[in-house]
């Protein structure tokens, strides 16, 4: 029986696990919560990233959530004021492989080589080794807030870096690292990291800061219908609520068949309300959902077919009224983004935010849409009703046993531990479909209309769907299609 629960971790278990997590780099000992928690309650409401999200709401209007992170501090300040003449709000702040690693002593050693050479030598921006000082130059060089990303090894020291800097965001993703960042590590291991960030975050609630935990669930690593990631993100959800945590950010992947994916964006809020209710916490706010490009799609590597991708983000999530877009700069193939290109990128997509969401009188639906958040409605919910009853009513410890079972997978996973026995497809309208259901918890009724919209495909082309049809689908979008062809 698995002794991860769905509970408060005790204030002395706390504070004794901090001390481990701040001995791991010198600058984390500058760190005091009291001074950190008074220091947050003196920031405007601009640089509350919750409060941020809310008023694009009120406002009806849209921004960009861009990839960002470059290693010199001066450099890294003249980025996210470029951004924040875009109209860029709310900015996420990507960390270097060597903090994601928590490898602080070679993240030093990048800086230092940049800071000598004035060229990064680092493929992000190393929080930790800057210390409190730098970070909240950065934090108060604009009226925006911040939003910094990490993997599951440092995830905790980055936490408490960013908490104590002025940022009040950030991704707590226990599958997000477990489907595309950590080969070995455990089910476990990774609840517990998560945890310890929801009961941070806890601590600055119990203290009057609300932060933002931004849930990613179980990245698709390949095409697959959204049900399993949409459902890890409630668990990724619950498990840092459990801990104290007051707000959330959910996410929706965008895979390009439009109608699945404005029904993905309408499912979503219902079913975090529905288990969030169920489980008691009533309390929690949800700013607003973010619409994002599939973060592990193959992206086009010729400028216009990635102007073509990232645009069809941003008009997806103008239709479907999304307050923020996650969307990847148009050099995104060709390595760390240029200060340029995020320019073009985000000027093109403040285009057609403008545009469309302006056209208030103009609203999509159809009965494709109804039909695929009725889907996506009813598959998550299978899968998280299994996964309360394999845990007797406790969420986060009938994950471990689901995880274990395969009761929840995801294809192409690099830890070692998932059971990779399901595989999804495009139908031919090319929405994501099931071709292998594994161990999901689905009845028969629902895998039949999996099945034949399957079959309806293969009767169209004249061909078996198997995995290698998976594999041309998994491409196609890199090619400037939505459906893999066959090679000609």
């Amino acid at each position: 029986m698995t002794t991860i629960k769905q509970e408060r971790i005790d204030e002395e278990l706390f504070l004794r696990l901090r001390q481990k997590v701040l001995s791991a780099w010198p600058t984390l000992q500058e760190i005091d919560l009291e001074e950190a928690v008074a220091y947050q309650k003196s920031l405007p409401d601009t640089k509350r990233y919750y409060k941020q999200l809310q008023k694009l709401v009120n406002e009806g209007r849209m921004a960009v959530l861009p990839r960002q992170g470059t290693p010199i501090l001066e450099e890294e300040i003249a980025l996210v004021q470029t951004l924040t003449e875009l109209g860029v709000t709310c900015l996420p702040l990507t960390t270097d492989s060597y903090t994601r690693n928590g490898r602080f002593d070679k993240s030093e050693q990048g800086l230092r080589e940049s800071i000598e050479s004035g060229k990064p030598k680092l493929n992000g921006y190393p929080i930790v080794n800057h210390g409190l000082q730098n970070n909240r130059k950065l934090v108060e060089s604009v009226d925006a807030c911040l939003d910094p990303r990490c993997s599951r090894e440092a995830n905790s020291q980055v936490a408490e870096m960013a908490f104590a800097s002025g940022m009040n965001a950030m991704p707590c993703s226990l599958f997000g690292w477990l489907g595309g960042y950590d080969k070995k590590c455990t089910i476990e291991e990774f609840i517990e990291t998560a945890q310890y960030m929801g009961r941070l975050m806890g601590y600055y609630a119990d203290n009057g800061v609300i932060i933002t935990a931004d849930n990613h669930g179980w990245l698709p690593n390949g095409v697959i219908p959204q049900s399993v990631n949409i459902a890890t993100q409630i668990i990724e959800a619950v498990n840092v609520i459990c801990q104290g945590a007051k707000c959330v950010m959910p996410q929706v992947n965008l895979q390009g068949c439009m109608a699945q994916d404005i029904g993905d964006m309408r499912a979503m809020p219902r079913l975090y309300h529905k288990y969030l209710d169920k489980l008691g916490y009533r309390d929690v706010i949800i700013p607003g959902i973010v619409a994002s490009q599939v973060p592990l799609y193959p992206y086009p590597q010729d400028v216009g077919s990635a102007f073509g991708y990232s645009l069809y983000t941003a008009v997806t999530a103008a239709l479907a009224r999304a307050p923020i877009a996650f969307i990847k700069t148009i050099d995104e193939a060709l390595g760390v983004p240029s200060r340029e290109s995020h320019v073009q990128t985000y000027k093109g997509s403040n285009w057609i935010f403008n545009v469309v969401r302006q056209q208030e009188n103009f609203i999509v639906d159809n009965e494709a849409i109804k039909e695929e958040e009725e889907v996506t409605f009813r598959e998550v919910s299978c899968i998280l009703d299994k996964v309360l009853d394999m845990g007797d009513g406790d969420l986060i410890a009938g994950t471990v046993l689901a995880f274990k079972a395969g009761v929840l997978d995801s294809p192409f996973s690099i830890n070692i531990h998932a059971k990779d026995q399901v595989l999804g497809i495009r139908d031919k309208n090319g929405a994501t479909r099931y071709l292998d259901f594994g161990n999901l918890p689905y009845p028969e009724e629902m895998k039949d209309f999996h099945r034949q919209k399957v079959a309806a495909r293969a009767a169209a082309e004249g061909r078996k769907m198997d995995y290698y049809v998976s594999l041309e689908d998994f491409w196609a979008i890199s090619k400037g299609q939505l459906i893999g062809k066959v090679a000609q």
